[in-house]
């Protein structure tokens, strides 16, 4: 039976790859790597992160250095984010369901509060974050311990192919939405428990699991 539901925050519930690409775009011309084209976005949507990385020509040395800039930037501008359309309504559903609710992220909990206070959402019990955009699985393996919960106790709901690795190292059931940063055919192919179009699919799939 569910009774932590974990939610990633960037394409998930802040629609912020908009963006995210433009910083990325602003950080090409200073430390001289390709920009990614408005034509582009949505192909980019259908690759990993390794061959984005790839495509832009960014050498992975700066990739720490590139991460730490889009956080900064992404504070300065994280007003202007918005929410994932219908995203709040499905977070306070689940919450008054009394379910418990965490944030697991490779963004900084700064920017986290900073959208969250923006948008009068109060319903999480915990926000997690970590730099390291490779290491989920090892994240939500602590998680489990640290919150003495069982694999089918938690799922997880997020817009990546590396949240749906990660869930599956842990034996956690995953719910991928396709509005995201990766587009709906690359999430399919990675085989989440569901993929959702929009985010009133979401409580219907936990209220079925509880």
């Amino acid at each position: 039976m569910i009774k932590h539901v974990i939610f990633d925050f960037d394409g998930t519930i802040a629609d912020s790859k908009y963006l995210t690409a433009g910083i990325i775009n602003d950080l090409a011309e200073k430390y001289n790597f390709q920009k990614i084209k408005k034509e582009e976005q949505e192909y980019f949507r259908s690759l990993s992160i390794l061959e984005r990385i790839k495509a832009i020509q960014l050498p992975v040395y700066l990739i720490p250095l590139i991460a730490a800039e889009v956080n900064i930037r992404y504070r300065k501008s994280v007003n202007t984010v918005p929410l994932v359309s219908g995203i709040d309504k499905a977070i306070q559903d689940l919450r008054v369901s009394g379910l418990k609710l965490s944030i697991m992220s490779s963004n900084s909990i700064t920017n986290i509060n900073a959208l969250f206070k923006k948008e009068n959402i109060v319903a999480f019990d915990n926000i997690y974050t970590s730099a390291n955009i490779f290491g989920k699985d090892m994240g939500i393996n602590l998680f489990l311990n640290r919150n003495r919960l069982k694999n089918d106790q938690v799922i997880y709901i997020g817009d990546e192919c590396r949240d749906i690795v990660a869930c599956k190292k842990n034996n956690v059931k995953v719910i991928a939405v396709a509005w995201g940063y990766d587009s709906k055919e690359r999430l399919a192919k990675e085989k989440p428990d569901y993929i959702v179009s929009s985010p009133s699919e979401i409580t219907g799939i936990i209220n079925s699991l509880m």
